[in-house]
Order: structure tokens, then C-alpha cells, then sequence
């Protein structure tokens, strides 16, 4: 093995080796070799205990208890209380006993010798306190008191005793610390037991490395299938009592609930959620909660698990039973770290058997048991996190989806609304083109999303485009994307609007005012050709429905040849005529009660009516803005309203009087031989006049969009008039 590490263990016991004599009287620390009576006494029990502690780097790497009457072999075989893994070292290279005077070390004939404090041992030799041992190029320190030998232990009080020195000692001692498990590397350890793939894993004689690798897949395919915390750590528990001998376990998580975000993690931040008990072992023993001194070991910045042997007695890394008694033997502690180094958690084993102790690949095995553990929760995590974002996500669609409806929800009862209703029920399934007609403000993009939602594209995109608001290039750029470059400005790719609404619908308002150029692109896409991006030729097709929208007399535009004939008749497919409001009777008042009932919910209001009084007025008023504008009017009473019920008070109707005596006394103001476009253009300048040329206050005045009134005013420009 090219490897040179250091582990320890409960090795098999040495009472079978011949004992050295005692030192010399005469104070020389040294024991012959030569000069072993064979009625030389038993290692005495009644000294007090040492510590080794084995150095790695300049750093404590592990800690061993020495306790009279045992002794420690140490030297390469895996057995061996001591394993140091260096070819350097001899299988049996050196022990370490307890005599009547002291703790004693020889070299048990080794290849390469043993150093004590840089000189050669040639023969058994008394410890004094701060000896070096060196093996294969290992230190190992003897000490009496654990804050005497070097390493980062914080000096005790001068009356502390042995007892209070290892409570106190740094809860990673008598252990072997690990990160990582080897199990996950393609340089593992060889199979030393040659087991069979039935036998079982146990403390001391692990399976085979395919059968670990084996035993580790199939418990992440099956954490792979589980939809819970509690099933994923029940699930690691079984496997673990399973595969390792061992007398009770148990699984940790950290609580959120007891522990603030920017807090350091404590061990008292670390709830148990399940145990388990092994029924066919002789005796009953109820799992113990680890010490908090070994628990804050794991979450340690290094957070590494750590292999606990001889700890019977140690307060520092096993509780007491009910007997007040610590008879745990050995121990594991594993995090439980994610990818992103967060612990989640740990596992804690325990055996009480001396014939059963926790070895070196049992610690590999659990701590990669804890890393595929740690990759389960995460997941968990990840997909409790989408579910509950998929819910809400699901909520949200829900009630835009009845806001959505509300909006696309076309209310009237008279004879034309449900000509309408109709109509679009009829057309929506077909996927043909529809033109909507309608002036300005009637709901035309109302009814287009009447035809997406209820034809079988109402799970694709529905987008809308004006038209009348871009100059002829914009709307090119807008409706067929740019490339990078393409123009100043295009400072990035952007996919148009055929791209977007792809497998949905596209509703194109205002498309009497499109350019001629452009009515010839967009003629080209309608017909199933592909189109390109402004400034590219990668050629690009789509699935898009075209509901196009006007308030213009698009056929005699087409005499006019302002309007492309072939667009016409490509367009002119199904064509839905949606009337002024004024014409549709009853229905204003059935809108102004859906508007205030939506506008009451909407801003938190108690408005339960419109008095018969208002409602005439409603109806008397010709609506020059339509459906929009009502819905302005209607909003305003709510705003400007401490009553149960809108009156005409609540109404402000511009710019006809009430009853539409306004505009009876225009008309009476101008010559009979007046043109109803120079009505409209008088009219307009008097709402600017009054609206000081704020143009956005007049287009809400008018009832009509903002892009409609600069339209209106660029004509009346050509016209000769000045604004």
C-alpha cells in the first residue's frame, strides 16, 4: 500500500506476549531485554492513564487513551490498536504497556527501528511525560495530562483532574477523523474479506468494494423514489442496521425553528426525527443522544465525521444509560453535508459490545451513506421548493384566469351582443382569420380574446400589437424581430411578435393604418411563408392565428389604395362587426353595474347601485368614447363617492351635456352645409383649448387613445391647420 496514514482501533489483545522485567532500581530508564524473570509481576492496574497523541502536519490527528492494564500494539497490520499505513511500517512494530513503574515502549523487531525522542530504541524503555515516538515517520506524543502535549488544547485549571482533563479534552479525541468516504473513489481499498455478496456488512469484516458499491447504489435508487424527509432518513436507517453490526442509531436533522439565519449551527440546533434499536441483541438498550461536545465537533468548520473507539467511560463521546453508566464501546458520527457544504444534519451509531467495534470501513461506509443521504434531502428541498412554487404559481393562474375570464367575458342581452357571442363561438374553433370592425373604444380587443380562449390555442401566448402606434420600420422591427446590428440601436437580437405568439394567438390592432411595403410582408406570413428578422436571412416560421382589428372602412381603403386588395380578401375571411355602445340599449346599464362591481372589489368599496336617475342619464348619452369611456365614467363615481349608490352628481359626462343637448347646440352653431369631419375638427380643437393642449387629458376627454388623436391631428396638419 503507497498510502501512509494513521489510524486506531481496538486491536486484538496482547496478554499472550512474555512481559518484560521491571526497570532497574537505580533509576536508569531502561528494561533488558535479557533480564525477564519469569516471575516478573502482572502490568500493574492501578497506574494512572496516559494519552498518545499521534501528530499529522504539525496538528493533533488523533488522541489514544492508555488505561492499565492493556497495552497498544502499533505497527501496519489493520488489527492493531494503532494501524500506521506506511510500507515503512512492520506489521507488529512496536507496543506500549503498563508496568509497576510506568508506562513502558520496546520495539518488537522491527525492519526500520523506533525512535523515542530522536534516539534508537534498543531495548524496552520507561515513558516519560512528553516522549516522541517515532514510527515510519509518524510522531506519537506520551503524555500523562491531555493540555500538556502539543496541539490546539486550551490550557485547563491548575486543580482540574484526569476526570475534568477528558470531559474537556477536544471532542474529536481517541477518534480517526474523515471527510470524504472512499467508496465514491476508483482507488479504494481492495476486498480483504473475499465475502460473498449475502453475507452482510459487519464492524470489522466488511463486504467486498462491488458489493458495497452495490449496496450504496440500490439505497440511491431507492432514495431516489421517496417523497419525504421522515421516508428518506427511515430509509438510511434500515440499510444501516441492514449492513452494520451495531447496537442502536440515529438520525439528525437541523431545526429550523430553533436556529436564526445568520446564527452559527449549535448542537442544540439538531433535532432527532428517528432511532433504531438492534432487536437480536442480547439485552435492551434505548438510544442516547450523543454529548453536545461531540455533536460540535461535526459542525466544526472541517465538519468531519469521526470513529470513536475505547470509550467506555468518556463522558465527552457517549451519554450515560440508565444505570448512570457509560457502556458504549464504540461510536460513529457522520455529517450530513449537501454539494454546497451545507449540513443538513447527522448520523450517530453506537455499539456496546466489545466484540463488536466500529473499524475503518465502517465509518467509510456510513459517511458515504451520509453523503448520499445529504443529496436526498437536498433534492427534497429543491422539489418542495418547486411544488410549493408550483402551487402558488397554480393560484396565481387560477385567479388571473377568473380575472382574465371576467375581462373576456362579453356582457349585453340585447340582439347584437348575442349576435356577437355567436359568431365568435362559431369562428374560434376554425383557426380561420378574423376582422374585427368597430370604432374606437367598443371592445375589439375584447373580442379577439374571445376567439384565442375559446379556440384550441388558449394555452399558447395571446399577444396584441398597435399598429398605428410605431412608425412603418418600428412596426417591422416589431412584428418580425431584428438581429443585432440591424439597425442604430439594435444593440441586441429581439424576436418579434409572430415569434412570440407562436402556437397562439396575434392581434393585430389599428391595421388600417399599416404601411403598404409592410401589408406586403405581413400578406406573405399569412400565407404560410417564412419570414426573416430584420437584418438577418435565417429563415423562421411559425403557428400564429391572425385576429386583425379596425375602426376604418377597410374596403374603401382598397378603392382608395391606401389598403392592399390581396390583404383585404386574406383578412376578410370571418369579419365580426362589434357596435357603438349607443346602439346597444339596455346594455349600458348592465355595463356600468359589471364595471362598479369590479371597481367595488377592486378598491375595497360599498357601492351597491345606481339610482334610476343616473341610469338614464347613462342611457341618454351617446358615448362618443364607448365602452371605454363608461368604464372611466363609471370608475370616477367609485373614486369621488362616500354614498351607498352613484347618482348623477357622481357622473361626469364630457363633452356632451346630459340628455345631449351639447351637441344639439353645437350643431345649431354651425352652418347646415358643416361637415361632420369639420365637426370633429372643431370639436377636437376646443377639447384642446380646454385641456391647455395637454393631449393625453383630451384623448381621455374624447374617449379615444392617444395614437388615435395625434393621428387625427397629423391629417387635419395636411389639411393646412395649425395646432
Amino acid at each position: 500500500m503507497s498510502d501512509s496514514s494513521l489510524t486506531i482501533s481496538n486491536g486484538p489483545s496482547r496478554s499472550d506476549r512474555s512481559q518484560p522485567a521491571k526497570p532497574s532500581r537505580s533509576g536508569e530508564n531502561v528494561l533488558q531485554n535479557d533480564a525477564r524473570p519469569q516471575n516478573d509481576p502482572a502490568p500493574a492496574a492501578g497506574i494512572p492513564g496516559a494519552y498518545l497523541v499521534m501528530h499529522t502536519t504539525g496538528r493533533w490527528s488523533d488522541v489514544f487513551r492508555l488505561s492499565a492494564p492493556n497495552e497498544v500494539i502499533m505497527g501496519r497490520a489493520s488489527a492493531n490498536p494503532i494501524s500506521i499505513r506506511s510500507e515503512k511500517a512492520s506489521r507488529q512494530h512496536a507496543r506500549v504497556w503498563s508496568t509497576q513503574d510506568g508506562w513502558a515502549v520496546e520495539d518488537l523487531g522491527s525492519r526500520n527501528g523506533t525512535l523515542v525522542s530522536g534516539k534508537r530504541l534498543t531495548a524496552p524503555q520507561l515513558l516519560v511525560d512528553g516522549d516522541r515516538i517515532e514510527i515510519a515517520g509518524h510522531s506519537i506524543q506520551f503524555v500523562h495530562q491531555i493540555q500538556s502535549a502539543e496541539g490546539p488544547v486550551q490550557s485547563r485549571p491548575p486543580a482540574a483532574t484526569d476526570d475534568h482533563l477528558t470531559m474537556a479534552m477536544d471532542s474529536a479525541s481517541i477518534t480517526e477523523r474523515r471527510s470524504q468516504s472512499g467508496y465514491f473513489k476508483s482507488d479504494i481499498l481492495p476486498d480483504r474479506t473475499g465475502a460473498r455478496d449475502s453475507e452482510p456488512l459487519t464492524a470489522g469484516s466488511s463486504l467486498g468494494n462491488d458489493s458495497v458499491r452495490a449496496t450504496l447504489l440500490q439505497l440511491a435508487f431507492d432514495l431516489a423514489r421517496v417523497d419525504s424527509v421522515s421516508q428518506a432518513i427511515d430509509l438510511v436507517l434500515d440499510r444501516l442496521s441492514e449492513s452494520i453490526e451495531m447496537r442502536c442509531a440515529g438520525a439528525y436533522v437541523i431545526d429550523a425553528k430553533s436556529k436564526s439565519s445568520d446564527s452559527p449551527i449549535q448542537a442544540k440546533h439538531f433535532a432527532l426525527v428517528a432511532t433504531r434499536q438492534n432487536e437480536h441483541a442480547l439485552g435492551s438498550v434505548t438510544y442516547r443522544r450523543p454529548p453536545d461536545a461531540a455533536i460540535q465537533a461535526v459542525v466544526s468548520p472541517e465538519g468531519h465525521a469521526i470513529l470513536a473507539r475505547n470509550v467506555a467511560g468518556d463522558r465527552t463521546l457517549a451519554a450515560e444509560n440508565s444505570q448512570g453508566e457509560i457502556d458504549a464501546v464504540s461510536m460513529i458520527l457522520a455529517p450530513v453535508i449537501d454539494r454546497d457544504k451545507k449540513l443538513l444534519g447527522m448520523l450517530h451509531l453506537l455499539t456496546t459490545d466489545s466484540d463488536t467495534v466500529f473499524d475503518s470501513d465502517d465509518l467509510g461506509f456510513v459517511l458515504a451513506v451520509a453523503e448520499i443521504l445529504a443529496e436526498s434531502l437536498r433534492n427534497l428541498s429543491v422539489r418542495g421548493k418547486l411544488d410549493r412554487s408550483l402551487r402558488r404559481s397554480q393560484k396565481q393562474i387560477k385567479a388571473l384566469r377568473e380575472q382574465l375570464g371576467d375581462k373576456v367575458q362579453i356582457v349585453g342581452q340585447s340582439d347584437a351582443v348575442r349576435q356577437i357571442i355567436e359568431q365568435v363561438s362559431m369562428a374560434a374553433p376554425t383557426g380561420a382569420t378574423v376582422l374585427v370592425r368597430g370604432e374606437s373604444g367598443v371592445g375589439k380587443e375584447l373580442v379577439a380574446s374571445a376567439i384565442h380562449y375559446a379556440s384550441g390555442r388558449a394555452n399558447g401566448p395571446l399577444v396584441c400589437l398597435n399598429c398605428a402606434a410605431l412608425s412603418p420600420s418600428l412596426l417591422e422591427s416589431e412584428l418580425f424581430g431584428h438581429e443585432k446590428g440591424a439597425f442604430t440601436g439594435a444593440t441586441d437580437r429581439k424576436a418579434g411578435k409572430f415569434e412570440s405568439a407562436d402556437g397562439g394567438t396575434l392581434m393585430l390592432d389599428e391595421i388600417g393604418e399599416m404601411d403598404l411595403d409592410l401589408q406586403a410582408k405581413l400578406l406573405r406570413v399569412l400565407e404560410g411563408h417564412p419570414f426573416e428578422r430584420v437584418g438577418g436571412h435565417q429563415p423562421i416560421k411559425v403557428d400564429v392565428r391572425v385576429v386583425a382589428a379596425t375602426n376604418r372602412d377597410l374596403q374603401a381603403m382598397v378603392g382608395e389604395g391606401k389598403f392592399r386588395q390581396d390583404l383585404f380578401y386574406r383578412l376578410h375571411v370571418v369579419e365580426i362587426l362589434v357596435p357603438p355602445l349607443r346602439d346597444r340599449g339596455k346594455d349600458i346599464v348592465l355595463l356600468a353595474e359589471h364595471f362598479l362591481a369590479g371597481f367595488n372589489e377592486k378598491m375595497g368599496r360599498r357601492i351597491n347601485a345606481i339610482t334610476p336617475a343616473a341610469q338614464s342619464i347613462l342611457l341618454d348619452y351617446p358615448w362618443p368614447g364607448n365602452i371605454r369611456e363608461l368604464r372611466n365614467v363609471i370608475e370616477r363615481a367609485v373614486v369621488l363617492n362616500a354614498t351607498e349608490s352613484i347618482d348623477t352628481k357622481h357622473l361626469l359626462l364630457t363633452p356632451a351635456a346630459v340628455g345631449g343637448s351639447a351637441p344639439a347646440a353645437a350643431a345649431s352653431d354651425s352652418p347646415v352645409e358643416t361637415s361632420l369631419a369639420d365637426l370633429e375638427k372643431a370639436h377636437i380643437e376646443r377639447v384642446l383649448r380646454h385641456t391647455e393642449g395637454n393631449k393625453s387629458r383630451a384623448a381621455s376627454i374624447l374617449g379615444i387613445e392617444r395614437s388615435t388623436l395625434d393621428r387625427k391631428l397629423k391629417r387635419f396638419a395636411k389639411d393646412g391647420t395649425t395646432w
